[in-house]
């Protein structure tokens, strides 16, 4: 069947006619039926896909074969528009009576979830929170960030918040993919009593492209947080209590369609249940992220005149500058007065910071000391990647005699009444955050400067971004 008469027998249910949504323009609370194949089976269950953030229904068959590859394997098939900006609350109390009214549509035969990204995360609050379960049998989740996304952590860092604002990337469904808020998260629902009533299934990615494609400066970003498909780490997609299928060479983009992934979890969509790669433990350790990068950010009216150090022995480094428009005549200026042209300007297709110009410069052996970078005026974003054997001692802490100081700006969020983020304050602290060191509980987005010098006397600098949630105790949960 041609890709043309399956869209023409796309049903949409409580929306006009030949509304298909499509790009940002699916309406919330609209969801589609699928054509019915030759012949149903018994065997396999109705799968509604739920889309995730910034996107709508129609991100499963526009540029797509995820529909079609579904329906040409027999089964019937059902899709969702969800609010592309809300939080998991919101999205998940509106997914819930949805999947009650297709469950009833397929009379009564329970069904499978697919979520790709968030909406894994508006899924499993559908179910365990707002009472869903009953509704369905697995729920399979195609990179999802099950533990948030540092990506979310930097949308809201006091470095990125100015582009972040310009391009509408500070919102309810970021705020809460913040970690430290997914760490709350888990705390109230991994041991809820539906927790356990569904089948939880997981797919991860970790390829993010190559130097200048789409996904290329979020997957180097997220690389000191380790493997990662250009928006979510290999770690995050797993789920307490769910069982890993497969992590494979995926980026966030291609593990949503049909004919990279849909094989690899059709067997899930059955009556009967392979054996699969392994089950993720909530007491798993997140690892602790590299000390690889320094980040900048701000918002300069005249011209942007920012500044970094190169520590001495580091390899390479590599810099994507964001802005919210195009600046070609971007300088980045050596130690020794040598100039670098920008090599790659990209314009971010990605969730996190779509719309941004993505200016991507890569150095080999750099020179030791301050590089400096200039621009017309603008709103920018500076992430600089250091492959440098100091970012091993400075993880590992092993050289007493490498000197380093610590200075965290923090901005503390809030739970209002619906659950929901609003920012309570800032603030800024000397030293390693630690246990105790916050006496209010909330979710904290910490911005952390590192500068010392090495075991040479000769200077380096770091940035730490992360997100905590402080329970009533005043202990941290990362």
């Amino acid at each position: 069947m041609s890709l043309l008469m399956v869209l023409l027998l796309m049903v949409p249910v409580a929306a006009k006619a030949g509304d298909l949504g499509g790009g940002s323009s699916g309406v919330p609370g609209t969801w589609y039926l699928g054509a019915d194949p030759s012949w149903i089976d018994p065997a396999k269950s109705p799968i509604v896909f739920i889309h995730g953030y910034n996107s709508s229904a129609s991100v499963w068959w526009d540029g797509n074969d995820m529909y079609e590859t579904a329906l040409a394997n027999g089964y019937q098939t059902a899709f969702i528009d969800l609010y592309p900006e809300k939080d998991m609350w919101e999205n998940g109390a509106m997914l819930a009576g949805k999947l009650k009214q297709i469950y009833e549509h397929f009379g009564n035969k329970k069904l499978v979830v697919v979520g790709h990204s968030k909406g894994g995360v508006d899924t499993q609050t559908a179910l365990v929170h707002y009472g869903a379960h009953q509704y369905v049998s697995n729920v399979i989740t195609l990179s999802a960030p099950h533990h948030g996304t540092q990506l979310s952590d930097l949308a809201h860092s006091s470095s990125a918040w100015w582009l972040a604002a310009l391009l509408g990337s500070n919102n309810d469904a970021t705020r809460s993919l913040q970690t430290g808020n997914m760490s709350y998260f888990h705390s109230i629902t991994d041991n809820h009593a539906n927790a356990a009533k569904n089948r939880y299934y997981t797919l991860g990615g970790y390829k993010w492209g190559s130097f200048g494609s789409a996904l290329y400066w979020g997957g180097l970003y997220l690389s000191s947080y380790g493997s990662n498909d250009g928006v979510v780490t290999v770690s995050s997609s797993r789920l307490p209590g769910g069982t890993i299928v497969r992590e494979g060479a995926w980026n966030h983009t291609t593990v949503r369609e049909g004919s990279y992934t849909f094989s690899v979890f059709k067997p899930y969509t059955m009556s009967a249940q392979p054996a699969a790669a392994g089950t993720f433990s909530p007491e798993e350790a997140v690892a602790e992220p590299d000390t690889t990068q320094i980040v900048r950010g701000g918002k300069s009216e005249k011209a942007i005149n920012d500044r970094f150090i190169i520590e001495e022995g580091a390899e390479r480094f590599q810099m994507a500058f964001l802005s919210e428009k195009k600046l070609p005549s971007l300088k980045l200026k050596g130690p020794d007065g040598k100039e670098y042209s920008v090599m790659k300007i990209e314009q971010d297709s990605s969730d996190f910071f779509k719309g941004a110009w993505v200016h991507l410069f890569e150095v080999d052996r750099p020179k030791a000391g301050m590089w400096k970078v200039n621009g017309p005026g603008a709103a920018y974003l500076m992430v600089v990647g250091i492959n440098s054997p100091l970012s091993i001692e400075l993880k590992k802490d092993q050289s007493q005699k490498m000197k380093a100081s610590y200075k965290t700006n923090w901005i503390k969020f809030d739970h209002d009444n619906e659950k929901k983020l609003k920012e309570a304050g800032k603030g800024v602290k000397a030293g390693k955050i630690a246990d105790g060191d916050f006496d209010q509980p909330g979710v904290y987005n910490l911005t952390t400067e590192v500068t010392g010098v090495d075991s040479k006397g000769k200077p380096f600098e770091r940035t730490i971004v992360e997100s905590i949630y402080v329970d009533e105790n005043g202990k941290i949960h990362r």
